[in-house]
């Protein structure tokens, strides 16, 4: 099981999701940012590097929203650790993504998420 955490990050009705650049694995796909922990690395700091790694932002008092296991077709087990940025420090920027973009929760629907990001979806309404 790979552990992961990702940040559901909202400006208002906004949220934001990153699209996966073309020479990863699950290119293209859309998620939420983040990433895995470096050895004996908690949660908590993981979003924060993560995020700092690849927008360029800090995020201010993260809540931790749900801890969730998902299976992928290829074979891919996931234990992905969400949490709710509704503010940050710095200025968010793409450093990594193929693309981001800020989108309603009935708009996240038209894009093509990764299989990790829908579990969440129902609890973020």
């Amino acid at each position: 099981i790979v552990r992961v955490a990702a940040a559901v990050i909202r400006d208002g009705d906004k949220i934001l999701i990153c699209q996966r650049g073309i020479n990863h694995r699950y290119g293209l796909k859309w998620e939420f940012p983040g990433g895995k922990p470096l050895p004996g690395e908690p949660m908590r700091e993981c979003l924060e590097r993560e995020l700092w790694e690849e927008l360029d932002i800090e995020p201010l008092r993260p809540k931790e929203l749900k801890t969730i296991q998902v299976k992928y077709s290829d074979g891919g087990n996931f234990l992905i650790t969400f949490f709710q940025v509704t503010e940050y420090t710095g200025d968010l920027r793409n450093k990594v993504f193929e693309s981001i973009k800020w989108v309603t929760l009935p708009e996240i629907a038209s894009y093509e998420m990764l299989e990790g990001s829908l579990p969440i979806l129902p609890h973020l309404a």
